[in-house]
């Protein structure tokens, strides 16, 4: 399988896939792995699959906007892959759409 961006451009497997929850309660064991991702993920890219994401509260939007300053700071960028539309919504109220870069991938199958 190949996984491409919207913009046709491969992509690597997601550095990081968040669990349903990130929240107060999960963000402190979920801190560590966010770190790990954006420190040791290769490339320009660090990819967090959010598509099993159903619930984010302010706690786990500030995780995500650590995680995306702390890769800008290398020169790099976070990418959110997979959004539910729940968390398209979200993003747009608190319009850190603007902000964090989001992306709809498309799996393509080779025969």
């Amino acid at each position: 399988m190949t996984v491409l961006t919207s913009a046709g451009r491969p992509r690597s497997a997601a550095a990081l896939v968040l669990p349903e929850r990130l929240d107060a309660s999960t963000v402190p064991d979920l801190r560590d792995a966010v770190w790990l991702a954006v420190d040791s993920t290769p490339g320009p890219d660090v990819v967090v699959d959010v598509s099993q994401l159903l619930m984010v509260d302010s706690v786990g939007l500030g995780l995500l906007l650590s995680a995306h300053r702390a890769c800008r700071a290398q020169g790099r960028r976070l990418v959110l892959a997979h959004p539910q539309p729940a968390l398209l919504r979200l993003l747009a109220v608190t319009r850190l759409h603007r902000v964090l870069h989001v992306e709809r991938t498309v799996a393509i199958t080779s025969a």
